[in-house]
């Protein structure tokens, strides 16, 4: 049988998948849009500027008050005065800050004597974070139009922290404006490619110049816009294309020379307002980055509940800031946005999406990889955190005008939903906006004792102004009214014009019995984790809070019963038992003293009732266990009670915590030799000898 031959079958056909087409309608025409926008950010302008004046002086702000004024002085004497531009003067760190913020600042004052020279500060403040608001609603407004920009401006109104540190932080919010408009002109750069306008690029070159003058960080700017210039020509042009030599003025000579001159004037034009800068400018700009990729600054940082070194932060630090005090609008946007890709494609905007994306991400990832030094929750990176809102605000308008109608109401509601939880804390804890934590963490009362709050000092003006307004400063025995602080820069200035009938004084939160004070104000940063948890801030003797949410931010301590320091006074004499009899009573009327309870037990001790000692300093441990003094009493406590066993563990924790102490080596050696551990004897006897000890 004759094999059949099949007959070829017709090559089939590649099947076109048809181009999606997206059917857009606005919510709020693009006219109206427009409207409203200028309505809404001239209502924001003077919103901020009537309001800055309640904010507090911050911890770093009198630094850059000083330093602008050398600035200035730089400029006036022509260069002679050189205190701005030298590290081993008053200046050494502020050096490596440009000078934009801080010399316009004291100019600004100059021009207004007869104004409080904070006020002018925090006007002058609050205008650049108004300014990286409406810039990062212009960028949104450059991506998607008036209504995105809209609700990007409104969701940065109501960010509570960048809000709050507006007014007074002239470090992070005033990069965080340069950043901003920088990004505005990078995006209509790459939007007018291939053929960029000369204003376009000189108006990129002056806000790359105005983030640089203001933190050597601002640097970024130039890579960046390489970068993304060089993927926009990508996108425009094939390599053989850019390679082509022949086509070389036609293709990438227009634009390319705009991208040099931005970059070049934004180099200089930042040292125009930097002294140290400007004395070298190719060098001191490079070491000021190195400086603050490494800042040499050491301080005790509270994070997910532990006290760390701010040279040692694990390397979410600032992954977990963004997102427990990111208002949940950013969070969920920022997810949403991931939806506006295939649609931007469409619109040839995928590269302006990828911009923002990676404002976000690079930074962040640069700083875990170099291990930089961080501290003070998330306000090194208020740069980043608006591109995080322009990306939630151009998600949220692209939802509204991809829903159908009726729906688009429902979106409305659930966005203004979304905004009540941050807006209603900042109403009711204004001036303190600032200290705002999410749902996420449970708001400020479940980051409270596992995460810093106020620890920019701003409420400290609403304590230091209670004081004033409520109490007679003024003694009638000719001797001045004390007030100790643990805030005492800001304090400082709070009484200077009160400085006829006041003192003020330096005291840390463990130093508050320790000063003859009349008043003491405290702020709860650096205080024992224990003791916010066991409500021990504000101590027992408080007349005034100032309260987040219910949440203790600062206090003041009225000292009308001063017998713990008459105590103190009478222990550095060695008169423990006139100690005890004030101590004594003083622990019963304030049982949350922890510093009260541990003399208390040190005179027990040296009257050699060991009994009392233990329980008055384990009552004291179970308040603070970081209250190393009290341990270390409490092991002797047991030690010369012949509790070997208990002395030994209390001990062994004491040297662990602090080796280089000597003090406790001899009573742990001894209590270890005594219930048999001969190695462990002889493993602190060589520590102890090193110290200089047992020779």
């Amino acid at each position: 049988m004759a094999k059949q031959q099949s007959k070829p079958q017709p090559k089939a056909e590649k099947k076109v998948e048809p181009k999606k087409e997206f059917i857009l309608t606005e919510l709020i025409p693009e006219s109206l849009a427009k409207k409203i926008f200028i309505g809404v950010a001239t209502i924001l302008m003077l919103t901020m500027a009537l309001v800055s004046h309640q904010y507090g002086i911050s911890g770093d702000e009198n630094f850059h008050r000083v330093y602008g004024h050398h600035v200035v002085n730089f400029y006036a004497t022509l260069g002679q005065d050189t205190t701005a531009a030298t590290t081993n003067g008053p200046d050494s760190l502020m050096v490596y800050y440009g000078g934009f913020y801080d010399g316009t600042a004291t100019l600004l004052s100059k021009a207004l004597p007869s104004v409080n020279e904070w006020n002018v500060r925090h006007f002058w403040n609050s205008m650049f974070g108004f300014f990286a608001m409406l810039c990062a609603a212009l960028v949104a407004v450059e991506v998607a139009g008036w209504q995105a920009g809209l609700i990007t401006l409104i969701l940065m109104a109501f960010s509570p922290r960048f809000f709050g540190e507006s007014m007074n932080n002239p470090k992070d919010i005033t990069m965080a404006a340069g950043y901003m408009v920088s990004y505005l002109f990078i995006l209509k750069f790459l939007k007018q490619l291939p053929k960029p306008t000369l204003k376009t690029a000189i108006g990129l070159g002056l806000s790359i110049g105005m983030a640089m003058g203001i933190r050597i960080g601002g640097l970024l700017l130039i890579p960046y816009t390489f970068l993304f210039y060089g993927l926009a020509m990508l996108n425009l042009y094939s390599i053989g294309e850019l390679l082509d030599f022949s086509k070389f003025k036609v293709n990438i000579l227009p634009s390319l020379k705009f991208v040099l001159l931005a970059t070049v004037l934004g180099y200089f034009a930042s040292l125009l307002f930097w002294p140290y800068g400007l004395v070298s400018p190719l060098k001191h700009p490079l070491e000021a980055l190195n400086v603050a990729e490494k800042f040499p600054v050491q301080i005790k940082i509270l994070f997910e509940g532990a006290h760390i070194s701010s040279t040692e932060v694990p390397w979410h630090y600032i992954p977990k800031w963004l997102l427990i005090s990111t208002p949940l609008f950013g969070l969920i946007g920022l997810l949403a946005s991931f939806l506006l890709i295939p649609y931007l494609r469409t619109q040839k905007k995928l590269l302006l999406l990828g911009f923002l994306y990676f404002s976000i991400v690079f930074p962040i990832g640069y700083v875990i990889y170099k291990k930089s030094v961080l501290y003070d929750t998330m306000r090194h990176f208020f740069f980043v955190y608006p591109s995080i809102i322009i990306l939630s605000g151009i998600a949220f308008d692209y939802l509204l005008k991809v829903m159908p109608d009726k729906k688009k109401y429902i979106l409305v509601g659930a966005i203004v939903l979304l905004i009540v939880s941050p807006a209603r804390f900042m109403f009711a804890n204004h001036p303190n906006e600032y200290v705002y934590f999410n749902e996420l963490v449970g708001g400020i009362k479940g980051a409270y004792g596992n995460y810093e709050t106020d620890y920019y000092m701003n409420s400290v003006k609403q304590s230091a102004d209670w004081l004033k307004e409520h109490e007679n400063l003024k003694r009638t025995d000719g001797r001045k009214t004390t007030i100790y602080s643990n805030a005492i820069g800001p304090v400082n200035f709070y009484f200077k014009e009160d400085s006829a009938t006041t003192a003020v004084g330096y005291a840390s939160y463990r130093q508050r019995g320790e000063k003859d004070a009349d008043y003491e104000i405290m702020y709860n940063r650096f205080i024992d984790r224990d003791l916010l948890l066991h409500d021990c801030f504000p101590p027992e003797q408080s007349v005034y809070t100032v309260y987040a949410d219910g949440v203790p931010l600062s206090c003041v301590i009225k000292k009308d019963d001063k017998r713990d320091y008459a105590a103190q006074e009478l222990m550095g004499k060695n008169d423990y038992a006139g100690a005890l009899a004030l101590l004594e009573p003083y622990s019963q009327k304030y049982p949350k003293n922890e510093l009260v309870l541990a003399n208390l037990g040190l005179c027990y001790l040296n009257v050699q009732k060991f009994d009392d000692a233990a329980r008055v300093l384990t009552a004291a441990l179970n308040l603070s266990r970081e209250n190393t003094n009290a341990a270390y009493w409490l092991g002797l406590a047991y030690f010369y009670k012949q509790d070997f066993t208990n002395a030994a563990a209390i001990l062994t924790d004491v040297v662990k915590a602090n080796p280089y102490f000597p003090g406790p080596y001899s009573a742990l050696i001894e209590s270890l030799n005594r219930i048999g551990d001969r190695n462990g004897a002889s493993y602190y006897t060589g520590i102890y000898q090193q110290l200089g000890g047992g020779q």
